[in-house]
């Protein structure tokens, strides 16, 4: 049975009462936008401001602090005496994070712009801006080849179905068409060329597909209305001072445009790999590899397409570079990192090139990543992790591992993200590493964005953070249910949000349910400008 105090009532009370009184019944507050918040009554107090404008809630026992706009509130409704409202202690009741599949068309992209500027360093990648007068047509037929066009400065040697071109023209584009399941498209080239798909399937038994040995931009042009498909063996016979690393290999950039389809399958390490950078620019991808599914050196780029990979290993992994998304369609399931800028020195003597900043960031697009491993993250940066547009989903389910991840500041300043972990608190080497929807080892600030993070794992923690945490103008949610982790005499407690430094709320709205500790906070709190935090722990 419930009883309502209305909003006659309520102001009614806030000018009679200067003191705050207990409520002995559990209620909830249904606001004029349709939201409602439920308390658990016995030894709740509610006090009011002196104006009699804001109404303040203060739960017994349990981290909660709220605080409402009188003139913001429907309605305020009271069970019997005796009566209770099941299950009040979980905040869940009313608030969740999940997936949404409107995000998946809803997101919003930067526009990319064609460089015109040819002293500009990424004029080069753009189609729009290469012209070839010469087009060499090569036909795969099962186990034969034919080709037309032989400009001067080209050389094509085929062998069945496997074709060297060594190349010392400039303006020229490579047409490839036709099947075999035994054979390949190697190419020397001292110039920049196009290499245009156009409805090719070839598959290696003993190589990459494609071999491209130019440390020169490639404009590779997927042919509007044509599938394209690229597959390698398990095993590789490798040519003495060469490198073949995927099924679509290049010693230099690859640049992606078109609006084809481009299938990519390795069995032997990566999808596509390139010792320079990947630029996708349109077109529809398909990778599958036992490896990482992008594997670069100094750059991926990405802002339009739609891009899907499958890996064993990496989703994307830049070596030596930064990520930047600006558009297009990202999903990624992975058995390692899903996104990673992975540079922490050379490889051989540990020495860090201060000029190599490994940073991630998302500008718009649609980016979703599962990962599947332990320790693993769903996007990792080890420099920054920024975000000013577009929608991130991510799922991570392994031991220890962590969502968002970042070595220095973490921006998160327009846009969506929403989080879920499933992995619990992994012991190793003596310590315990908890699972989080994000680990920031710097300043994490969240601006005018929308924020959802659900961790079920045991001792998992929604955000973790090493610096001061600013939240402005956004709505974050942290749901931390999988309860403390114990293991080998040490503890891992589920917490909301946790940081070693200060935390300040400014316009927003928090809401943080947590089996142990909504909010673990050893330095100050301040919130500013009617914030709103809700924190529960749940029974």
């Amino acid at each position: 049975m419930m009883k309502r105090l209305t909003l006659f009532s309520l102001a009614f009370v806030t000018t009679m009462l200067s003191w705050a009184i207990t409520i002995p019944s559990d209620f909830r507050v249904v606001c004029k936008d349709g939201s409602v918040a439920r308390f658990c009554g016995a030894g709740t107090e509610l006090s009011f401001s002196t104006d009699g404008t804001v109404l303040y809630i203060q739960t017994e026992g349990y981290d909660a602090v709220v605080s409402y706009a009188v003139d913001g509130i429907e309605t305020i409704e009271f069970a019997q005496l005796g009566d209770t409202y099941e299950a009040y202690d979980y905040l869940g009741d009313y608030i969740d994070v999940a997936f949404s599949p409107a995000d998946s068309t809803s997101y919003t992209e930067a526009k990319e712009e064609v460089i015109t500027d040819e002293e500009n360093d990424d004029y080069g990648d753009f189609i729009e801006n290469y012209s070839p007068k010469n087009t060499v047509v090569i036909t795969y037929d099962g186990n034969e080849v034919t080709y037309t066009g032989n400009p001067s400065g080209v050389t094509v040697i085929t062998k069945g179905s496997h074709v060297t071109v060594t190349s010392k023209k400039k303006n020229i584009s490579y047409e490839l068409k036709g099947a075999t399941t035994n054979g390949s498209f190697k190419l020397y080239s001292d110039k920049k060329a196009q290499v245009n798909l156009s409805g090719v399937s070839i598959t290696n038994p003993t190589g990459s597909a494609i071999n491209i040995q130019s440390g020169k931009t490639m404009l590779i042009d997927l042919t509007e209305g044509t599938t394209n498909n690229l597959e390698d063996g398990a095993s590789y016979t490798l040519t003495e001072g060469e490198q073949q690393k995927g099924a679509f290999f290049s010693e230099g950039q690859l640049v992606f445009s078109g609006k084809g389809t481009l299938n990519v399958k390795s069995h032997y390490k990566h999808g596509i790999a390139s010792d320079d950078y990947v630029r996708i620019r349109d077109g529809v991808f398909n990778i599958e590899a036992v490896g990482d599914g992008i594997s670069t050196k100094e750059r991926f780029v990405m802002y339009g397409g739609e891009l899907a990979i499958n890996a064993g290993q990496d989703g994307v992994d830049v070596g030596e570079g930064y990520i930047e998304i600006g558009g297009g369609k990202l999903n990624v399931q992975a058995g390692d990192e899903g996104i990673i800028a992975s540079y922490e020195g050379d490889e051989d003597t540990g020495v860090v090139d201060p000029l190599i900043t490994p940073y991630i960031d998302i500008k718009g697009g649609f980016v979703k990543v599962a990962t599947t491993g332990d320790k693993g993250h769903g996007l990792r940066a080890m420099s920054t992790l920024s975000m000013s547009g577009g929608i991130v989903q991510t799922t991570v389910k392994g031991a220890g591992s962590k969502a968002l991840m970042c070595e220095d500041n973490m921006s998160l300043m327009g846009g969506k993200a929403t989080i879920l972990v499933e992995g619990a608190t992994l012991y190793e080497e003596g310590d315990l590493s908890s699972a989080a929807g994000i680990r920031c080892k710097s300043t994490l600030k969240i601006e005018n964005t929308t924020l959802g993070i659900k961790s079920t794992g045991t001792g998992s923690k929604g955000i973790n953070n090493v610096g001061d945490i600013i939240i402005k103008g956004s709505r974050v949610t942290a749901i931390t249910s999988g309860g403390t982790h114990q293991q080998a005499g040490l503890s891992s407690y589920s917490r909301g949000i946790a940081t070693d430094g200060d935390i300040i709320l400014d316009d927003c709205v928090l809401l943080v349910n947590s089996c142990d500790e909504p909010l673990y906070i050893l330095g100050e709190q301040t919130f500013l400008n009617e914030s709103v935090y809700i924190g529960y722990k749940i029974k």
